[in-house]
């Protein structure tokens, strides 16, 4: 008899533990689940947060590529204009030299002439004083 109590009270300890075992596990899935409904809850924030995020990335993208597109243009056209400076410069000095040709031994010549003319006027008048 004394070996049945023993046994009976193993018997209700255990049960004991075994209940107090299924309400603590029901209180960690409840745990569990709030966790997994606040986790839900955050993707779904993030999600809606999400959407416009993606779309002003796609609006910074098309107006980061316009604006490359921009500058390839404006680079082009510096390119043509620079092009184009080198090009009258050349002509500028091609002009330069060629009337510089042109000119420069007339002008020596009307020079050495005057000069020239100078000195017989000059000689003249020392002769017409003596």
């Amino acid at each position: 008899m004394e070996f049945s109590i023993y046994v009976n009270i193993a018997i209700t300890v255990g049960f004991t533990a075994f209940a107090a075992l299924c309400i603590y596990l029901i209180v960690i899935v409840g745990k569990f689940r709030q966790s997994i409904v606040k986790l839900q809850e955050d993707v779904n924030e993030i999600n809606r947060n999400a959407v416009p995020l993606f779309e002003n990335l796609k609006i910074i993208t098309d107006k980061f590529r316009n604006i490359s597109e921009n500058v390839d243009d404006q680079i082009a056209v510096l390119r043509s204009s620079v092009e184009s400076i080198s090009e009258m410069t050349e002509n500028i000095v091609s002009f330069e030299r060629k009337l510089q040709s042109e000119v420069e031994g007339p002008v020596m010549e009307a020079v050495s002439f005057a000069s020239a003319l100078v000195k017989a006027v000059k000689a003249f008048i020392t002769k017409m004083k003596e």
